[in-house]
């Protein structure tokens, strides 16, 4: 992943948390591209981050959904 890719999806995890609380109402586009209404339930957070590397994806978990889903997928209600 490129450093500016890199620092964008750090940036939008940084602008979510800043404007949005657990909670928020949300439509998130599942994998088969279907549109399913639920809220958030975790604050926004880079995937793979460990040690001084930030992680290369922004993420977020959401409410009777298995797994994390890119923040790119979720708009806000």
């Amino acid at each position: 992943m490129s450093r500016k890719k890199q620092e964008t999806q750090v940036d939008l995890v940084y602008e979510w948390n800043k404007n949005f609380e657990i909670g928020t109402e949300v439509i998130v586009t599942k994998d088969d591209g279907s549109k399913v209404s639920t809220k958030t339930i975790s604050q926004a957070y880079m995937l793979g981050a460990s040690g001084t590397y930030p992680g290369h994806t922004a993420v977020i978990m959401l409410d009777e959904i298995s797994g994390a889903y890119e923040l790119d997928r979720v708009l806000v209600k």
